[in-house]
């Protein structure tokens, strides 16, 4: 069943706000997923906020649309489906002539409360990305800054520009591709892989098992507390270090 999320207007003053929000209106609805799978989410531009929650089989979908234009808060559209895999997708008004840092702007910002065991599988356009307590994850992402803390699943990302932190992950954690910013995390009791990286300072620490760089370009690489093996297959510029790797240790003959 799919169903468009019920957007209250609230006129703003400009005087009232920050420029940056001169007309808002405000999300707040819950979503049946009790026979749900997976949850996938098709956020735009604005920041996101991920909560997993215990013993609980909806999801609390709340938020804020900020738009330069009055009648824009017309076009912005939540919608929301169950079913095995169950959605949320946002949709802006046409983005020509609109920019997040200049007069004309729409942007959605997000904070969801779900089932701590459903999956989620996200896909964002801009933005800052919070994810808590929650389980396997996938996500791509365009722009702006990830931390993932707790999960109890697989994690992976695919990032074009902004730092990712990871913290307290007890499966895998894999980067497929980052094109710009820092990659650090801690506390992983599963395997790191990073498929490749563009730039920006790699650090992983507390590493329950192997830590493995397949492509790195640049920026430096260091990892400590590391269970199994730690290896850099290719590597650009930067530097690499390692300190308390209890398998074996492998980078490229040039760094050695």
């Amino acid at each position: 069943m799919t169903k468009w999320l019920a957007i209250g207007l609230v006129f703003i003053s400009a005087n009232t706000f920050a420029w940056n929000c001169k007309f808002e209106s405000k999300l707040d609805q819950t979503l049946d997923v009790s026979e749900s799978e997976i949850l996938s989410i098709a956020a735009a531009a604005g920041d996101l906020e991920i909560t997993g929650v215990e013993g609980t089989n909806e999801v609390v979908i709340r938020g804020k649309v900020c738009v330069s234009e009055e009648d824009w808060l017309k076009e912005v559209r939540v919608e929301a489906s169950t079913g095995k895999q169950a959605e949320i997708t946002v949709s802006l008004p046409d983005s020509s002539g609109w920019s997040l840092l200049g007069n004309r702007y729409a942007y959605v910002d997000l904070k969801l409360e779900v089932p701590g065991d459903l999956a989620i599988n996200l896909r964002d356009s801009s933005g800052d990305i919070e994810i808590e307590d929650v389980a396997a994850l996938t996500i791509k992402d365009s722009s702006g800054d990830i931390e993932v803390t707790g999960a109890s699943g697989k994690v992976e990302i695919t990032d074009s520009s902004g730092d990712i932190r990871v913290f307290e992950l007890e499966g895998d954690f894999t980067i497929i591709s980052d094109s710009s910013g820092d990659i650090r995390g801690s506390d992983i009791k599963g395997n790191v892989l990073v498929q490749s990286d563009s730039s920006g300072d790699i650090r992983f620490s507390r590493v329950g098992h192997d830590v493995v760089v397949e492509r790195d370009s640049s920026g430096d690489i260091k990892v400590d507390s590391v269970g199994g093996d730690f290896r850099v297959l290719k590597d650009g510029s930067g530097s690499i270090h390692s300190k308390d790797v209890e398998g074996e240790i492998v980078i490229p003959a040039h760094k050695s």
